[in-house]
C-alpha cells in the first residue's frame, strides 16, 4: 500500500536498477517492493510485467546496500561501547570474528580519512589502541 497521504517520491518512481530508488525510509522501501514481488509471485498474474521483476530485483539490491551500511556503523557503535569481535560476529551470525572484523575494515577504509582512522583505531588496527 502506498504510503499515507501525499504520495512519496518512492510511490511514484519508475524503478529499473538501484540507482533508480529514491531516498525513503527502510520500511517504505520494503514496502514497495513486496508491492512488485506479490505481483510477480502471487496467484493474480493478470497485469503482471517484466517491470515488477525489475523493480523488485532494484529494491532489494537498495535495500541490502541500506542494511550494509547500517549494519556496519551498529558494528562501530558495538566496538565504541565495549562489545568484542567474538560477540559482534555471533550477532551477525558469522562463523568466526575475523570475517566481521574484515568486513568492518573495508568498509572503514572507504569512509572519509577522519571517521575511517577512528573505525581503525575501534577495530584494533589503528594508532592510540
Amino acid at each position: 500500500m502506498p504510503s499515507e497521504g501525499k504520495p512519496q517520491p518512492i510511490d511514484t518512481a519508475v524503478i529499473t536498477a538501484p540507482s533508480d530508488v529514491p531516498a525513503a525510509d527502510l520500511w517504505l522501501l520494503a514496502e514497495r517492493r513486496e508491492r512488485h514481488t506479490g505481483r510477480v509471485i502471487g496467484q493474480d498474474k493478470s497485469g503482471v510485467s517484466a517491470a515488477d521483476a525489475l523493480a523488485a530485483l532494484a529494491l532489494g539490491a537498495a535495500i541490502r546496500r541500506v542494511l550494509d551500511d547500517q549494519e556496519q556503523h551498529l558494528v562501530r557503535e558495538g566496538l565504541r561501547h565495549g562489545a568484542t569481535w567474538e560477540q559482534l560476529a555471533r550477532a551477525l551470525g558469522l562463523a568466526d570474528s575475523a570475517q566481521a572484523q574484515t568486513a568492518f575494515v573495508a568498509w572503514a577504509q572507504q569512509l572519509p580519512s577522519g571517521e575511517a582512522a577512528e573505525a581503525l583505531r575501534l577495530a584494533g588496527l589503528g594508532k592510540g589502541q
